[in-house]
């Protein structure tokens, strides 16, 4: 076995390996891709920072709630949709929902309580309040119309929807 050159020494020491000899081959690989050591500091940074968002997990409640829209869309195709193609609400749809599903035996207690909590979830997103616009058709858990949206509850939807944002900016400028 012969000593390491100085390159290889340097090269060990900024992959951070206990030995020049005995460098992993991924790192050595990485490195080798960039043209500076900075530049495969900055990568080695970037990486680190995604695999920092990726180790964040989703609060029980928010993967609780996504899991609701979703049994909604399963069982109300035409009502409930992707967020893109949110429509407003019937008025009262949570009655309607409630009445619905304590008719369902199939569905078990549990997913009929997600779906009926999750509503405020969907009804409180950005989609749905962009959806709420004056005069917009309302539908019911079919689908069908269901009257229409006031110039009061599009101003109300518009105010939430202003709130969020600066909620939102104001959590990122303190982080």
């Amino acid at each position: 076995m012969s000593n390491p050159t100085l390159k290889e020494q340097l090269l060990a020491l900024s992959l951070g390996t206990a030995s020049p000899n005995d460098p992993s081959e991924k790192k050595q690989k990485e490195y080798k891709e960039h043209k500076t050591h900075k530049e495969y500091k900055e990568y080695k940074e970037h990486k680190e920072h995604k695999s920092h968002l990726a180790a964040k997990k989703k609060p029980v409640w928010l993967e609780h709630a996504q899991y609701g829209v979703e049994l909604l869309k399963a069982h109300y195709p035409n009502c409930f949709k992707e967020m893109k193609d949110t429509k407003p609400l019937k008025i009262g749809i949570k009655q309607d929902l409630v009445k619905y599903l304590s008719t369902k035996e199939e569905i078990v207690i549990g997913d009929k309580a997600c779906m009926v909590n999750s509503l405020a979830y969907y009804v409180g997103s950005s989609a749905y309040h962009k959806s709420m616009v004056e005069g917009a058709t309302r539908i019911d858990l079919d689908g069908h119309a269901a009257g229409t949206v006031t110039k009061e509850e599009a101003t109300y939807s518009q105010d939430c929807l202003q709130t969020k944002f600066k909620k939102r900016d104001d959590k990122s400028k303190r982080e």
